[in-house]
């Protein structure tokens, strides 16, 4: 499976953003997905700012490609996890 780095936003702070972070600061944004723990539960061995690698299994439900919009929406099937060096591309 090859994978795709991900650019990150950037959002600049009009006040007082996060710990550390003062007006005009930015910092950078990645998208982000939340699992429950029910359907992950190799996660309950994790901490904050470990690295690991998720693998999704699903189907396209939806896709959307216009100017206002460029998504897709999976159907999860499987998921799994592994703790450790992230994966590098194949």
């Amino acid at each position: 499976m090859k994978t795709h780095k991900i650019k990150p936003k950037t959002d600049k702070y009009m006040e007082s953003g996060p710990i550390g972070l003062k007006k005009g600061e930015s910092k950078p944004v990645f998208p982000t997905v939340r699992f429950q723990l029910e359907h992950l539960p190799e996660a309950k061995d994790c901490k904050m700012g470990d690295t690991c690698t998720v693998e999704v299994t699903g189907k396209i439900v939806a896709l959307s490609q216009s100017r206002f919009d460029n998504s897709v929406e999976v159907e999860m099937h499987e998921v799994g996890m592994e703790k450790g060096a992230e994966k590098k591309d194949e």
